[in-house]
């Protein structure tokens, strides 16, 4: 894993999120659109603005990995940036007159399971949430006409997209030690975990997507080809690792 660019990535991307202006104007939205989506952005804010206490735990018993050196350095600015974005998203609640939350029951449910296995559940959890944010604030981005909403989502998309690519290096390094059968067996439970969140996220933020004019079946529909996508690149990778590697486990050579 390249962590060295991670690490370099990450610490030119949170200092710009620290600046980032917003625009200098009022909010419009009609008061029902302005309250849901207020009410789901806190909830997207309260997810951000974790210590990575248990994360930054978990690397800690991998850090001798050759393979993963420099990860718990990548993973602290990985954090920072999340944090970052707990911050943009706070400065929109207040643009939009809303509430910040100090707890939620998904959010709860969320830090709960990340505790539940190791780093690597610990991830797919984390993965999960930023698969279904990538969903969440292209729709604000897109569908949202207020413009400091959507000069914030767009920057946190693209930063989302970033921590996937984050995310699949590291479990790229991870799976290929694991059987064909194990994979597919981390595969299945990943799809189910993905398909259960989207379920509850599109039910909880069911008027903030209103507002949006998306339907819970739409936004469902939408997280489900962003899980595809990031599992079909994973898997490529994964299949491109194996085709170089003996039926004994050795890595064949490569031509050149």
């Amino acid at each position: 894993m390249n962590t060295q660019h991670w690490i370099s990535h990450f610490e030119a991307n949170t200092r710009l999120n620290h600046a980032l202006p917003l625009p200098d104007t009022a909010c419009t939205l009609p008061e029902l659109d302005r309250v849901a989506i207020a009410r789901s952005i806190a909830i997207f804010q309260l997810g951000e603005s974790g210590g990575g206490t248990r994360l930054r735990r978990y690397t800690h018993s991998i850090a001798s990995l050759e393979c993963l050196k420099g990860y718990q350095r990548a993973v602290d600015l990985f954090v920072a940036e999340e944090q970052s974005h707990a911050a943009l998203l706070a400065r929109l609640v207040t643009h939009l007159h809303g509430t910040l939350l100090q707890k939620q029951w998904t959010n709860s449910i969320f830090r709960w399971m990340r505790d539940l296995v190791n780093l690597e559940f610990n991830i797919q959890v984390l993965l999960t949430a930023e698969l279904i944010a990538e969903v969440y604030f292209g729709l604000l981005s897109l569908r949202c006409s207020d413009p400091a909403v959507q000069t914030v989502a767009k920057k946190i998309l693209r930063d989302e997209m970033g921590h996937l690519s984050f995310q699949r290096d590291f479990l790229f390094e991870r799976l290929k030690e694991l059987t064909p059968a194990v994979q597919r067996l981390w595969r299945w439970q990943f799809q189910f975990i993905h398909s259960a969140t989207a379920w509850v996220v599109a039910w909880d933020h069911r008027d903030c997507l209103r507002s949006l004019k998306v339907t819970p079946a739409d936004f469902r529909a939408r997280a489900a080809r962003c899980w595809e996508s990031f599992q079909s690149r994973l898997e490529k990778r994964l299949s491109a690792d194996a085709s170089w590697t003996s039926p004994t486990g050795s890595p064949l050579s490569r031509p050149t």
